[in-house]
């Protein structure tokens, strides 16, 4: 199996110097604990029910029911937070305050985990699971494990570094996105609506800390609606404007005048022009025929008139 380099630099420091926990040496201890928790440790096989104020010790593997949760902070300040059916194995704890470096080592074996940086050189900590080692760069984080060949993980704050057993590696410094981490691969960060078999598994049973804060993390940096219902700004283009050809891509755009349709009044605008009324064409017939009858009339009337004074002169 490959050792990832974070890994390396922790077991040099450990030889070097640091004070190495004994396995029944407390190292930390429970902070909230709710309903039926465990803790065995590795090399006695002994059985403890955990409550709250407990210590916890190296080589202890922490599990908790399926309706159970808890809480634990290291003495380096370390806090981690386990969901319901959660198994966390503490290999291994060497921090003393008084000098730098030391190497903290646990594997998340199990379910679902927040995990907090403490106050040890960042170097120091590696977060194992079943398809992965995971290194930390001052840094929040949520670790879903799906089964011992997938693992999700979803960044609060800060930076990961992820390497597979096949040794591919990703930094992942994109908070509020997911990784999908199997043995062979690790996938982009995207966001939960576009991550890979996410139908397996309800969020709020992968990331239940994320639903409901922890004690140890109260205020939280996003919620359920920022995870799941965050639009995809991955695939987001914005629209284009379109520009004249003749204009280049530093200048103002200015659209084109409008064309105005002209009106038949348009170059009077002062003036108001009287149209007669349109008539009929048969009245206007029937005026002409009363005009001409008239003339007519009074032509026959006067020829009349004229013919009849002539022939009495005659006679």
């Amino acid at each position: 199996m490959r050792l990832s380099t974070p890994l390396v630099i922790a077991l040099l420091l450990v030889s070097a110097r640091g004070a190495n926990a004994a396995p029944s040496e407390a190292i930390g201890s429970a902070v909230t604990v709710v309903n039926y928790v465990t803790a065995t440790l590795d090399t006695e096989g002994n059985e403890r029910r955990l409550s709250s104020g407990d210590d916890v010790r190296q080589q202890e593997l922490i599990e908790t029911d399926a309706d159970s949760r808890s809480e634990i902070e290291l003495n380096d300040l370390t806090k981690l937070a386990l969901g319901p059916g959660s198994r966390l194995l503490l290999d291994k704890f060497v921090y003393d305050p008084d000098l730098s470096g030391g190497a903290i080592v646990m594997s998340l074996v199990k379910g679902t985990f927040r995990f907090i940086t403490g106050i040890a050189a960042k170097p120091a900590y590696v977060i194992r699971t079943p398809a992965a080692s995971i290194t930390v760069r001052g840094t929040i984080f949520d670790v879903f494990v799906q089964s011992k060949n997938e693992t999700w993980l979803l960044l609060i704050e800060g930076g990961v570094e992820v390497c597979t057993e096949s040794g591919k590696c990703l930094v992942h410094d994109q908070p509020g996105k997911l990784i999908r981490i199997t043995a062979d691969d690790v996938e982009k960060p995207r966001n939960w609506t576009n991550l890979n078999r996410k139908q397996d598994v309800s969020f709020d049973s992968a990331f239940p800390f994320i639903v409901t804060p922890p004690y140890i993390d109260p205020t939280p940096i996003f919620t359920r609606d920022d995870i799941v219902l965050a639009d995809e700004e991955d695939n987001y283009e914005p629209p284009k404007q379109t520009t004249p050809a003749s204009k280049s891509d530093n200048d103002d755009y200015t659209p084109p005048p409008r064309k105005v349709k002209k009106r038949f009044y348009q170059d009077y605008p002062r003036e108001v022009h009287y149209r007669e009324p349109r008539r009929s064409r048969g009245r206007q017939i029937l005026k002409k025929g009363i005009k001409v009858g008239i003339g007519v009339g009074i032509g026959v009337g006067v020829g009349y008139g004229i013919a009849k004074a002539l022939g009495r002169r005659k006679y």
